[in-house]
């Protein structure tokens, strides 16, 4: 049995926006601050998330660059 990653469905660029569906249809939007490595060499990305209407400023974050595109589609 062979096992895949599954490859990065497009490359996260600094500044780029991207968006989640919450519950009660709110919208979370995340903007991408960069891409780094961890000391594991797995590469993540922070980003800095808000909420129309709810939380302005936002709050940073950050994940693997794959549960990253998973979670969040581009805007």
């Amino acid at each position: 049995m062979f096992f895949r990653r599954p490859e990065a469905r497009c490359a996260l660029i600094e500044g780029d926006t991207y968006q989640r569906r919450l519950a009660h249809n709110l919208i979370e939007t995340a903007r991408v601050k960069g891409v780094t490595t961890g000391p594991q060499g797995i590469p993540h990305v922070p980003f800095r998330v808000s909420t129309p209407g709810i939380d302005e400023q936002g709050e940073q974050r950050i994940l693997a660059t794959e549960v990253f595109s998973r979670m969040y589609q581009p805007a």
